[in-house]
């Protein structure tokens, strides 16, 4: 099991050096390459065990960061996300506040092929997905259930439709992408009253994968799916915008549903 476990770290750890290693000869000129920059609105619906029986929602900056590589034949994505949120519950008033503050990291890469093309301006590519996420969430009002995380590393298929649209007299991409992990490394608290977390001497990796295990879709449900507008600027620059929803379930001792609508516009910098 802990020889499995090391192989699905190993997996993102070589997906993020692939990304740095010049996978198309830059002497052809034949692919185009960005950074990406952008910042973002994040709407998340929460419903923790963990925490309480209740729902809680809220908004948050969300900064993104990130590579992509693309030919005609091939789409290489690698993208960290924060985000930033506080959440709160209908029930919450000045006595009783139920406020949950959320960070949460998402990092992700991305390897996809055109599979199939009905013509120039309409391509359907699809390939693999790594992914890390990490949730970490602070509800300081509560004495049992001040820290808690929920934590997948996270394997499977992925699949993105692109089309090429003329606006403004220029040639634009309209996409749409879906991922689904089918296999997942998860942890979550064994308990709560984690305040120990902050204590130094605590071994919060050694906690964490101490409390972890291999999973399928029937522990770690997730989808993420995104709609997004691409309009090339001066010296191959592009803007993109786009909308994304990302859900999870996942359950150990307890469950947790979570949802995220992220709005987001970025700049890619052709290098």
């Amino acid at each position: 099991m802990k020889t499995f476990i090391l192989i699905l770290h190993a997996i993102l750890f070589a997906s993020i050096i692939s990304a740095q290693n010049p996978e198309f000869p830059r002497s052809k000129k034949t692919d185009n390459r960005y950074w990406l920059l952008g910042l973002g609105l994040s709407i998340q619906n929460m419903y923790d065990e963990g925490i309480s029986y209740v729902r809680y929602k809220g908004t948050g900056i969300a900064p993104s960061i990130g590579l992509i590589k693309s030919t005609e034949k091939k789409y290489c994505q690698f993208m960290l996300q924060p985000t930033f949120n506080k959440l709160t519950t209908d029930r919450s008033n000045e006595l009783r506040p139920m406020e949950v503050r959320t960070t949460r990291f998402v990092l992700d890469y991305q390897y996809l092929v055109r599979v199939k093309e009905w013509n120039e301006k309409l391509k359907l590519f699809a390939g693999g997905n790594a992914s890390l996420l990490f949730n970490l969430k602070r509800a300081e009002q509560l004495d049992n259930s001040q820290l808690v995380y929920d934590y997948a590393l996270s394997i499977g298929p992925a699949a993105k439709l692109d089309k090429t649209v003329k606006w403004n007299k220029r040639e634009c991409v309209a996409a749409f992408g879906l991922s689904i992990p089918l296999l997942s490394h998860i942890a979550r608290p064994y308990y709560l009253n984690r305040i120990e977390f902050i204590d130094p001497q605590n071994d919060f990796l050694g906690d964490l994968f101490s409390n972890s295990s291999i999973v399928t879709v029937n522990k770690n449900f997730r989808i993420t799916s995104g709609l997004s507008f691409t309009y090339p600027l001066f010296n191959k620059n592009e803007l993109k915008l786009g909308y994304s929803w990302d859900f999870y379930k996942m359950t150990t001792i307890n469950s947790v549903y979570a949802a995220e609508h992220l709005i987001t516009i970025s700049f890619l910098s052709n290098y």
